[in-house]
């Protein structure tokens, strides 16, 4: 076999793509897609006016489809906006080692793909396992150096991720497969500087990605790409990362079957202190006002860019511990419903906010990537004291939401979209029916509702 390594991962992930799933996998998947759908759908509304405002100034005119919109548009602003509104409210998909989000982008960029090329659902199903492996294996061999940099490995390896999906699912040659993963390495991009202070611009990543991706198989395939874009002195590995472990390339099964999925609309790293919280308060019955302190002891990944007392609105709040933690203490909410401009507005929230501290414990980053867990301690005015510890919290494959759970939040977040009873028992049959369908007859439904 070649010792370059971008040609043996090339053909690790083309090999992939032309093999038969397991049962179990394909099952992963399909619940992964309606979990994208439950989110995309969820939050289709939040910037309607703004993406169509963008659409028509710009008159970005074409035959593609943005979910919940009335007007069409070409397909790349299709996938960012999907993409975009995929991740606004922090309940989509990740992989807890990786450390990315894959369904917004990866499954944003094929559902546009395949509206263009007129694809069935099992090929947009088999392409996103393909997809979801090559951007996960990537991750996992750059982490958690690469986020040490500052990078954000949902913009950087998911683009990787959409390229590689999309060359599967337009059954693409090995070779030209090569040129995309070369192009779409050298088209990764994404800051981790955007979650900070007022930015709203973190889905911007995942939107990027799924365009980058795209762009990368419809276009980078016709052009032979970098010897070995991975391991060169000036590649992919070289750039991004100060420790590197090439062997994740390679690990035997399936990545996909390691994805957790969200209830908690907020980053990842907040979730098993809000959970710890949860359990706390549901020890006992006591006030904010009754709280002296609030110590949350988490990994060294989760402290820098979430440990923030100072909330500057929605997407602040969701990156924040102290406010998911606070949200949690005192209205045990931790969904959509938390984490709105009026609740990150209120003084007696915010003020409990103040008194959370979060601090790395040496034993918690001792276990990181097999757990990322927390412990949350509260001490009383009256000299009480609870404390709670979460190694997986509610989604991660130890600890999996059920598929009543799924389709309860399908059902809610597509109901606080607008979408009536009857089209979701549609887009729920199109997705759970084991006929191969055409993606167009799925589109019409997610159309303006």
């Amino acid at each position: 076999m070649s010792d370059n390594l971008t040609e043996k991962f090339n053909a690790a992930i083309y090999d992939i793509s032309k093999a038969s799933l397991p049962a179990d996998v394909k099952e992963k998947v399909r619940e992964c897609f309606l979990d994208y759908l439950s989110i995309v759908i969820g939050g289709c509304k939040t910037n309607y006016d703004v993406n169509k405002k963008f659409i028509e100034e710009n008159h970005l005119t074409g035959d593609i489809h943005a979910v919940g919109m009335n007007v069409s548009t070409d397909i790349r602003t299709a996938i960012c906006i999907n993409a975009f509104n995929a991740h606004i409210l922090e309940l989509d998909d990740s992989h807890r080692v990786a450390m990315t989000h894959l369904g917004a982008p990866i499954f944003s960029a094929l559902l546009g793909v395949g509206e263009l090329y007129c694809c069935t659902f099992d090929q947009l199903l088999c392409a996103a396992v393909v997809g979801y492996e090559a951007a996960i294996r990537l991750a996992n061999a750059i982490q958690p150096g690469h986020k040490k940099r500052g990078f954000h490995v949902s913009g950087t390896c998911c683009t990787v991720g959409c390229a590689m999906g999309i060359a599967a699912m337009l059954d693409y040659s090995q070779d030209e497969m090569l040129n995309v993963l070369s192009a779409a390495a050298t088209s990764a991009a994404g800051l981790l500087a955007v979650i900070s202070g007022k930015s709203e611009q973190k889905p911007y990543n995942i939107a990027n990605a799924a365009v980058a991706g795209t762009n990368a198989a419809l276009y980078g395939k016709y052009f032979v790409g970098a010897v070995d874009i991975l391991n060169d002195a000036r590649g992919f590995f070289h750039a991004m990362s100060d420790h590197v472990n090439p062997d994740k390339l390679f690990e035997e099964g399936y990545a996909i079957r390691g994805i957790y999925q969200k209830l908690y609309a907020a980053c990842r790293h907040c979730h098993a202190p809000m959970e710890a919280m949860l359990r706390i308060r549901n020890e006992d019955r006591f006030s904010a006002d009754d709280i002296v302190d609030i110590e949350v002891r988490v990994y060294d990944l989760a402290v820098l860019g979430h440990d923030h007392t100072v909330i500057n609105g929605v997407s602040s709040a969701k990156q924040s511990i102290p406010y998911g933690v606070a949200v949690a203490c005192m209205y045990g909410q931790c969904g959509i419903e938390a984490f709105t401009e009026e609740r990150t507005k209120d003084e007696a929230l915010l003020s409990l906010v103040k008194k959370v501290r979060v601090v790395e414990s040496a034993e918690l980053s001792a276990l990181v990537p097999q757990k990322r867990a927390a412990i949350v301690s509260v001490t009383l005015t009256d000299g009480k004291h609870y404390s709670q510890r979460v190694d997986y919290p509610k989604g991660e494959p130890e600890n999996p939401i059920t598929k009543e759970e799924l389709l309860n939040k399908f059902a809610s977040l597509a109901g606080s979209a607008g979408m009536n009873d009857d089209r979701r028992n549609q887009v729920l049959d199109y997705v759970v029916d084991e006929k191969n369908k055409p993606i167009i007859q799925l589109v019409q439904l997610l159309q303006d509702f």
